[in-house]
């Protein structure tokens, strides 16, 4: 269990950094980081089903200019972490119940990081003033040597990111899952079906496909219809 946690975690710190040591290669985006995180687990579907909630619901937050939006790299990493490991832990609670738990219990996790950011960023300003002043002195080296702190200062705040919530909180939330009521575990499974329906309007609002509305609403209601018709059977 160890052993893959910190590989996990080791990852997402490595796909972290790539964004300032190659360019925006996107590997940092839920749908990369969400399977390969289920792979290491073994489970590479849940990694999947996270990516694709997750992406959903953020697709619209770009980080242009100055603008940082919520990181949901962690959200991805922590998710699926916490998922996979419930499934043994939880009982017999159904998969996509797991999925929304572990979510709720990760995204606080894309606003402290970008929270982070906004620190490492303002001392990554006050930084660059002296490094002027050090570069008009002839010592480039204080330059290069600032660059790779700035990259292991990136890799530590993810990889604690996911490391401690997912470590020392997965036996606290196994309890908490195992301890919520039967009305409470239905209502988490029913939102499952509510998020997809969110991020999908997030998606329509960016893309301004109002004519496809009508589309949206009609197979919305179908599948809920075959959801709780499929209830009725069994």
């Amino acid at each position: 269990m160890l052993l893959e946690i910190l590989l996990v975690c080791f990852l997402a710190a490595i796909i972290s950094i790539d964004v300032r040591t190659i360019g925006g290669t996107m590997l940092s985006r839920p749908l990369i980081v969400g399977p390969l995180v289920g792979l290491i687990m073994g489970d590479v579907g849940t990694g999947f089903i996270v990516a694709v909630l997750v992406e959903l619901l953020w697709i619209g937050l770009v980080p242009i200019g100055a603008y940082l939006p919520v990181e949901s790299l962690p959200i991805t990493t922590v998710t699926v972490a916490l998922a996979t490991h419930l499934k043994d832990t939880a009982g017999n609670m159904p998969q996509m119940t797991l999925i929304i738990f572990a979510l709720m219990v990760a995204v606080p996790l894309g606003y402290i990081g970008r929270w982070l950011e906004t620190h490492i960023r303002n001392m990554n300003s006050n930084m660059s003033k002296k490094l002027i002043k050090k570069a008009g002195e002839g010592r480039f080296g204080f330059i290069s040597l600032a660059q790779y702190s700035n990259i292991c200062v990136t890799f530590l705040k993810n990889f604690l990111l996911c490391f401690i919530p997912v470590w020392f909180g997965h036996d606290i939330f196994s309890k908490i899952a195992n301890s919520m009521p039967a009305q409470v575990k239905e209502g988490v499974l029913y939102s499952s079906w509510l998020i997809p329906a969110l991020g999908f309007a997030v998606v329509m609002k960016i893309f301004l496909v109002a004519r496809h509305v009508k589309i949206f609403l009609l197979s919305y209601s179908l599948s809920i219809a075959v959801f709780f018709a499929q209830k009725i059977i069994r």
